[in-house]
């Protein structure tokens, strides 16, 4: 579905720049070179912008939550440019291509499984960079696809069921572990505490609103909903999933996240968290340090 959404979308931008820059010619008179480079300025600095308010939302939330941290603006421009090409990448390109596709997968049976799981608005074609990099370990891979895209969280308990049940079998192992970006750490939650964590051997959520975020209210569907700051189905879901069934967790997050904020209160008890600088929430999916921590992560799971 999300596939489709996007592929709709790129399409009727890409429709309505060519009637700007048919415009321009036509009426103004530009040559046609500069006028489509003129319309096609026209959505990216939209993007720009709209990412530019989501940034300054988050510097604002984290100087109530920390107003010791103090990262400069140096590293907010960074994160803002680095997560105008993420984003781009992922919604314009990634998701698109590779989303109605299994991703790359290794075959070393003295590695680690892993599950890739996505997070709200997006598909498995989110995590493809990713993917090539396990696989070039020799991870095993499987992905999932949240559907319904826009329906309650725990919908994606027996998607997330039937991707660990499909990895253990391929591979043969015990325990296999999971990578989740944003609302895809929670879906990974609300499975531990439905079904339990012996197929699971660690955790890592990338850019996961834990305590929810503030810019939630802005979102659709009942997914969004949930992930309003410390909403009911938030406090009922820590409620319930009691120590995490003993699986451990790595934490990372961004204190840039555009997406996520309050940042840096987004952890778990018991979890390992790691705050990294200058991302920002799609760019976690592609940031190389991330990757590292997540296979630091990785690393530690005993398949057997």
């Amino acid at each position: 579905m999300i596939q489709r959404l996007l592929a709709g979308l790129v399409g009727a931008i890409a429709f309505g720049v060519l009637l700007l820059a048919l415009w321009l010619h036509r009426v103004h008179g530009w040559g046609a070179a500069g006028a489509l480079a003129a319309a096609a300025c026209v959505p990216l600095l939209a993007h720009a912008a709209i990412l530019a308010q989501q940034f300054a939302v988050g510097a604002w939330l984290r100087r109530r939550t920390r107003p010791d941290l103090h990262p400069g603006l140096a590293a907010a421009l960074r994160a803002w440019a680095g997560e105008i090409v993420a984003s781009l990448r992922a919604f314009g390109y990634a998701q698109i291509r590779y989303g109605a596709h299994a991703l790359p997968t290794g075959q070393d049976a003295g590695r680690v499984p892993v599950l890739l799981v996505h997070g709200y608005f997006c598909n498995r074609g989110l995590w493809y960079a990713f993917a090539q990099r396990l696989a070039a370990r020799g991870h095993a891979l499987e992905s999932v696809n949240l559907e319904p895209a826009f329906g309650p969280i725990d919908d994606y308990v027996p998607v997330i069921a039937a991707g660990i049940e499909r990895l253990r079998a391929r591979t043969g192992a015990v325990r296999i572990a999971v990578v989740a970006h944003s609302m895809g750490g929670l879906a990974t939650r609300a499975f531990i505490a439905a079904r339990g964590g012996e197929a699971i051997g660690a955790v890592v959520t990338l850019g996961t609103p834990h305590r929810g975020t503030w810019l939630a209210r802005y979102g659709y569907g009942r997914n969004v909903a949930q992930m309003r700051r410390d909403s009911d189905w938030l406090r009922a879901l820590a409620a319930r999933e009691g120590s995490r069934a003993g699986v451990p967790f790595t934490v990372i997050l961004s204190v840039h996240d555009n997406i996520v904020a309050p940042q840096t209160i987004q952890t778990l008890d018991g979890a390992r968290t790691i705050e990294l600088f200058a991302r920002g929430h799609v760019e976690l999916a592609y940031d190389r340090d991330a990757w590292a921590h997540a296979i630091e992560a990785i690393d530690t799971v005993a398949t057997r």
